[in-house]
């Protein structure tokens, strides 16, 4: 009955909400909202809440001072990495001064204090900024505009081997105007400076706007299906909702401020340690078990640290069992992989066993089913869309759905002809977005539905796939160079910003918010995001030097320049036993996938196999270990009256570490001094 129930489910198309063995089935025992009764009812039914203009504006002001603390933790100072993992640390701190500054206004000038909705409407614009300033994009990008023309030199040949090919106009290959921006002690306000990099960062703000633009209108397609029919619980949005309920009640908690109290302890005893080595402390960050494994072939597992974040812990507790788990099962299993081929001397094959393409072909898996799901729901949009008398009503959704079909389109057109305009093939750029499409929807899905705290896919981008599928013999040299600038936004998807679109319009709906007024805020933040981005990287390098006093310095660039000359001098042919794994690894996700749907008691859950493989998972697993356990317990012998209990407890763990943590990044930039790093490599 339970195998047909199924089928039936799948045959429909558009109601995996039916489904008990699905995560949402599941997750009614792992995610609450903070407004359940309205959590899932669409918004054309409660868009009356107002935001105010100057509400939107205020959300823009902030942008730059954040992503200049942004950029003073990510590329100065060491630490933390806010943006590295699902939930933003600094966001979550900033939502928590916006309140703080906003309680003497309800007092005493109430018509100037800021709604509940207003916000979270502030909140969700400093994600979408984060996102762009954060590690994994803009400065990557950064990093990439000047280097080849500062380091090319004659022992690595690269002028000789890809000069040619470069996209200058996206580029600045002044060298006085590089001189300064790598050693620093100089300003970015002279007109010199500023006219060298004002043209290619306006190309590439534009760039960014219609890549953003499309995973909005996509957004807008897919809002209905995933959040009013399958009811996706969007994890991550969980605590900033609790944070801002209306009358405090959250914080009234005792458990909430018992976790504060331990999290925030932890941190502080560090942060004092840090400073005067003899306080004590509790270690919570990562500690390598590498030294410690040193017989072959376990010692082929690698780097393996082990950790104890709380706040990683809290976020786990959020989550359902059957992803917690896989995250870290399937960790495991990885190691496993390494050391089976050590053992039986696979891993002469370069790169076996293709972790990276066994993960690629996860993604591309859980984006097929999605698809396949909701089917009869894309049917229905395309009819709503070109035809009279569609089923569904577009009026209150955030675009009409013609304009949301028609505006991915020509943003991806647009995309694909930058790509041709500047060198690269135009087969080749059309392949190179519709591979990255699909891995963002794929991440989106995955934030939507679970929320899991990593989704990094370190170095498995389309740069990867095409020329890992097909050889770099397959490029001419201007489009391999085009598709090495991929690099900037394709290193890894840890601050993704498809998932902070829907995650926006998640909010509107439970803050009873028009989706058209939260879609003018995050477009007007991708904007103003994109150029705070920008400047803050630039002051900064300026004053301080990406060279001598930046912490990644010039790795990524390295990276990825490097890597092109590997493409240019030694080309390739297609990989067969890497598009192997991405066959394997999307029909063993598949394989996951069926199984969960036909078997209730399937403890694996698909997308902790396609996350797990990945950097960011090395600095998680053991805690989300720990949350497994602990709320598995909890389950079994307290049931869901239990585990609502002490659900503040676990959200005090996220919102003390967080706090703390942050403030002592801001105690170290207001002094000039090194601070503690709560999280992070």
């Amino acid at each position: 009955m339970t195998a047909g129930y199924f089928n039936m489910a799948l045959r429909n198309g558009d109601r995996s909400d039916l489904n008990p063995a699905s995560s949402q089935g599941r997750s009614a025992v792992a995610v609450s909202m903070a407004d359940p009764e309205r959590a899932h009812r669409h918004p054309s039914a409660f868009a009356s809440t107002p935001v105010r203009w100057w509400t939107i504006l205020l959300g823009l002001a902030l942008l730059p001072p954040n992503a200049y603390w942004i950029a003073q933790m990510e590329e100065v100072r060491q630490g933390p990495y806010p943006t590295i993992i699902s939930l933003f640390a600094n966001c979550v701190f900033a939502l928590l001064l916006l309140q703080l500054a906003n309680r003497p206004l309800k007092r005493w000038v109430p018509r100037a204090a800021l709604s509940r909705a207003e916000l979270l409407t502030v909140y969700t614009m400093l994600c979408i900024g984060s996102a762009l300033s954060g590690l994994d994009m803009v400065p990557v990008l950064m990093q990439m505009m000047g280097h080849p023309f500062r380091f090319a030199d004659a022992s690595n040949g690269w002028m000789g081997l890809f000069g040619r090919y470069l996209p200058r106009p996206l580029m600045v290959s002044d060298p006085d105007v590089l001189r300064s921006f790598y050693s620093g002690s100089d300003s970015l306000y002279r007109a010199a400076y500023l006219r060298a990099w004002l043209p290619p960062v306006l190309r590439w703000c534009l760039f960014i706007f219609a890549l953003l633009f499309v995973m909005f209108c996509i957004s807008v397609i897919v809002r209905r299906q995933w959040m009013d029919r399958e009811r996706l619980t969007f994890p991550i949005v969980m605590l900033p909702l609790h944070m801002t309920e209306e009358g405090g009640r959250f914080w009234r908690n005792g458990l909430l401020w018992i976790g504060i109290g331990v999290a925030g302890g932890i941190d502080l005893l560090a942060g004092l340690n840090f400073l005067f080595p003899s306080i004590p402390f509790l270690n919570v960050k990562h500690v390598d078990l590498l030294p410690y494994i040193r017989q072959k072939p376990w010692n082929a597992v690698g780097w393996t640290p082990y950790s104890l974040y709380p706040f990683v812990i809290g976020i786990g507790y959020l989550l359902p069992l059957d992803l917690v788990f896989s995250c870290w099962f399937f960790y495991i299993f990885w190691k496993m992989e390494l050391v089976l081929a050590n053992a039986m001397s696979w891993d002469t094959i370069p790169d076996f066993p293709f972790i990276r393409e066994q993960a690629f072909g996860g993604y591309i898996a859980i984006l097929v089913f999605m698809g396949w799901t909701a089917r009869g729901y894309l049917k229905a949009v395309w009819r709503q869309a070109w035809e009279r008398g569609g089923e569904l009503d577009d009026s209150q959704e955030a675009l009409s759905y013609r304009t949301a079909l028609v505006g991915a389109g020509l943003g991806l057109a647009f995309i694909a002809a930058f790509l041709w305009h500047y060198g690269m093939s135009p087969v080749w750029a059309v392949a190179a977005v519709l591979i990255y499409l699909c891995l963002t929807i794929s991440i989106a899905r995955m934030r939507a539905e679970l929320g899991p705290p990593v989704h990094d896919l370190h170095f498995s981008g389309p740069d990867h796939i095409l020329t890992r599928a097909f050889g770099t013999s397959a490029f001419d040299g201007n489009s391999l160079a085009m598709l090495n600038m991929f690099y900037w936004f394709n290193r890894a998807y840890r601050s993704h910003p498809m998932p902070i679109l829907l995650e926006g319009q998640k909010i509107s709906g439970v803050t009873e918010v028009s989706l058209r007024r939260t879609a003018l805020a995050m477009m007007l933040a991708v904007v103003v995001g994109s150029l705070a981005s920008f400047w803050a990287f630039l002051h900064l390098a300026y004053r301080l030097g990406t060279a001598a006093k930046f912490t990644e310095g010039t790795w990524f660039a390295w990276e990825a320049y490097n890597r092109l000359a590997g493409w240019v001098q030694n080309p390739t042919h297609s990989n067969i036993p890497a598009n192997w794994a991405m066959v394997i690894g999307f029909g063993f996700c598949s394989l996951l996938m069926a199984m969960r749907l036909r078997h209730f008691w399937w403890p694996f859950h698909p997308i902790g196999f396609a996350i797990s493989g990945s950097w960011s998972m090395n600095l998680v697993w053991l805690p989300l270990m720990i949350a497994w356990l602990l709320k598995l317990l909890i389950l079994r012998y307290g049931a869901l009256r239990m585990y609502k209990r002490y659900e503040p407890l676990f959200l005090g763990l996220i919102i003390g570490e967080f706090v703390v943590g942050c403030l002592w990044s801001l105690i170290g930039i207001a002094f000039g001094i090194p601070t503690y790093s709560f999280w992070g490599a």
